[in-house]
């Protein structure tokens, strides 16, 4: 749905010089809420639903715009759902999610070296040289 709103907004090259916006509506489109698709969300929790040290945002990735109303469809990371929003901060110079592992990751992927059988005929000594640069 997010293709056909904005190209319900775009100039039409069967009708010169206006959109299908213009035509159904009488008036010229604004695209001052347009969003670059797929860039960082930041949707805001009401102060109603937070307690004093919850976050006021929740991180999510920007999906689209909603169809009845003016809001932004967003993939609230966290919740693993679409959100609608009509509050919603943007930073379109970050995309998607961060792939660093977290601490607790690290944690399980570490080695109990003790648990290896390793015997020296197993191992081999490399020497290598420092070269400058």
């Amino acid at each position: 749905m997010t293709a056909i709103y904005i190209k319900n907004r775009l100039p039409s090259p069967k009708i010169p010089h206006k959109t299908p916006f213009e035509i159904v509506c009488g008036s010229k489109p604004s695209v001052k809420h347009m969003r670059i698709f797929g860039c960082q969300a930041y949707i805001l929790t009401p102060k109603e639903k937070r307690l004093k040290w919850d976050p006021k945002a929740r991180v999510g990735i920007f999906m689209g715009y909603e169809e009845v109303s003016k809001a932004y469809r967003v993939f609230d990371i966290e919740a693993g759902q679409v959100v609608i929003s009509r509050d919603a901060n943007f930073d379109e110079s970050a995309f998607g999610i961060s792939m660093e592992p977290s601490s607790e990751e690290v944690d399980d992927a570490t080695l109990d070296l003790d648990l290896l059988d390793i015997n020296d005929s197993d191992v081999r000594q490399t020497n290598y040289r420092q070269t400058g640069c």
